[in-house]
């Protein structure tokens, strides 16, 4: 009867073992897929889509080892005025670099990737791309 205590114990923890090392086999796109799914990381983004909400788009999803922010146009952007909203764009991300950085510094450290990206998309409403920029971790 001990031996039979002794083989289930044995069993339990390996099986528990099994549950508890799961997430070490996670690829980087499935660690930043849970990250941006957690509560945290929700209510960041629901901040964001009710601060933008009335005129972008916004999607935040992981790909490789990059989070990707692409925020699309709700409405149409007259062609003439497209050089300038790109300039705008470049100007306005430069100088959110450290921000941006400093968040792919944060995701390296709370989702356990080495060399996480975010990825900011802008498109246009019918989904042509108008400005991107990748920032990557600096530690």
């Amino acid at each position: 009867m001990k031996k039979i205590a002794l083989i289930l114990a044995a069993a339990l923890i390996a099986v528990t073992s099994i549950f508890c090392f799961a997430g070490c086999g996670e690829t980087p796109e499935q660690k930043l897929a849970n990250y941006i799914a957690s509560d945290t990381c929700q209510k960041d983004i629901d901040t964001l889509k009710s601060s933008f909400g009335s005129t972008l788009d916004i999607d935040v999803k992981a790909e490789g080892e990059n989070v990707v922010f692409t925020f699309a146009y709700k409405t149409d952007l007259p062609e003439e005025s497209l050089d300038t909203v790109k300039s705008t764009l470049e100007t306005g991300f430069d100088s959110m670099s450290s921000t941006f950085e400093g968040f792919a510094n944060d995701i390296k450290d709370e989702a356990g990737v080495d060399n996480p990206s975010v990825v900011v998309k802008i498109n246009t409403k019918d989904g042509t791309n108008i400005f991107s920029k990748t920032y990557n971790a600096t530690k």
